[in-house]
Order: structure tokens, then sequence, then C-alpha cells
């Protein structure tokens, strides 16, 4: 008789008779290449962009799809969250190339996180205007205030007014960008209303997320700025430069969130 080793028992040879044993399905943490990280990079949100070879390409061809009508938003959205997927799996090494041979991938993988976001804004909305009516009563009482009162109203009160409403309307999305986050990465409708989930996200990441879109609402309103005086031509690619910044927001988003010890997503590639 064979005697145990010091760590137990040696192996017996598997019976043919018996059915093998099937590991449960563990879903994957994040990614093979997941390092830690600590900080948010803001800058780091647009310099990737330029990194990959065929970035002009990527951008045009990226602006060619959100002129299309209604889909064409989805499409994009889809390839922002394939972008994401492919960050976390080569460890943010390089995004994979906008390819219209996958248009209906894209189409598909965008689909749940922009029904998440528009079943969740039916509820946020209302309580949006709770805070934004106020304001616009106020300057409309500025502005009706005469003749001398409008230098003021156009000087101060409008730019005033823009400050103030950027970062009151990113408050809604620190609860939807996770939602839509979770939806678009695990590819499940449902996914993207575990409440439990969201508020652990929300409360571990939501200065870095405020900041982060903070930072791209701001660089969005420099764009634009730039594209009207190039003739109004720089517009074109505004967006998908946004939709790129954005991906690399909630890739490191993701990964600052998963380095305080939250739970992963069940990715689906």
């Amino acid at each position: 008789m064979s005697q145990p080793g010091p760590f137990g028992p040696p192996p017996t040879s598997p019976n043919p008779f018996q059915s093998p044993q099937i590991a449960p399905h563990v879903p994957h943490p994040a990614a093979p290449a997941f390092k830690p990280i600590d900080h948010i990079q803001y800058l780091r949100m647009y310099q990737y962009i330029f990194e990959n070879p065929n970035w002009v390409m990527n951008v045009l061809l990226a602006a060619l799809c959100g002129l299309i009508p209604v889909v064409g938003p989805l499409v994009l959205l889809g390839y922002q969250y394939e972008i994401v997927l492919a960050m976390l799996t080569s460890g943010g090494v390089r995004y994979p190339d906008f390819d219209f041979n996958r248009f209906a991938d894209y189409l598909q993988r965008g689909l749940w996180p922009f029904l998440v976001q528009l079943v969740a804004s039916v509820v946020i909305a209302p309580l949006m205007l709770v805070f934004i009516i106020p304001m616009f009563v106020l300057m409309g009482a500025a502005a009706g205030a005469g003749e001398d009162a409008a230098p003021f109203v156009f000087l101060i009160g409008i730019p005033l007014l823009m400050i103030i409403l950027i970062p009151i309307s990113i408050l809604p999305a620190l609860v939807l960008l996770p939602m839509q986050m979770r939806a678009g990465l695990a590819q499940d409708f449902a996914e993207g209303f575990n409440f439990g989930w969201v508020m652990d996200f929300v409360k571990k990441t939501w200065l870095e997320m405020f900041l982060g879109l903070l930072f791209l609402s701001f660089t969005a309103l420099i764009l634009a700025i730039l594209g009207v005086l190039a003739c109004y031509v720089g517009l074109f690619v505004v967006m998908p430069l946004i939709f790129l910044a954005q991906a690399h927001l909630l890739y490191e988003l993701y990964l600052l969130y998963l380095s305080r010890g939250g739970t992963p997503i069940p990715l689906k590639p």
C-alpha cells in the first residue's frame, strides 16, 4: 500500500466510468494584464487616441458613423465599450480599430447601455428639472430687468449659468455611468440595474467620476469652440474624439474600482 505523502495521499487514476468534474464558471476578475491604479490620468484620455497608427482613419470612420441618424450614436456607444474591453484584456496597450464590417456587433453591444440609460432617465430627468428650472427663472427675471441689465446678463450671467449647469448635469451621470458600464461590458440589460453593485461603484469612485466627467465636459466645450473657429469643419470630429476619450475614462474608472476592492463585472467578449 502506498503511503500518503507530505501533502496528502497520492493522486489516483481517474475512473473511466465516472463523469468528469466540471469546474463552475467564474467570471474573469478584470483582465489578465490587470494592474492596480490609485488615480486617474486625465490627459491620458486623449493621448492614447494618437498612439494607434490608424487613429486618423478611426476618428474619420467613427465621425461618418455618427452622422447616421438614431443608429449611428448606438454604434459609437458599442465601439466605445469594445475599446474598454480590449483595453482591459491588453492592459491598456492599444485600442481596436473601427471596423465597418462589425457594424452589427457594435450596434448590439451599444443597445444594452442605451436602453439602461433610457429607462433610468425616465426617473432622473424630472429630478433634474427641480434644479434647472429655478436657474432659468432667475435668468429670465434678470433679462427682463431692463436694458441696463442686459450687458450684465450677457457677459456674466450666461457664463455663470454654464459653469453651474455643467456640474449639475454631471450629477445624474454618477449613477448612470456605472449602470451603463455594467450593461455594456456584461452585455445584459438586467445587469445594469444591479443597484448594490452600482452604489458600491459610486461609493468607491464618485470623486474621480465627477472630476473625470467635468474634465471631459470642459474639453468638449473647448473642442467645439475650436471646431466652430475652423469654419465648422472641426465639429465633424469632436463627437468621436469625446467617445474615444470617455472610453479611456471608463477603463481607468473600472481599474480604480477593482483596485479599491470592487466586485468584478462578468465580462462578455
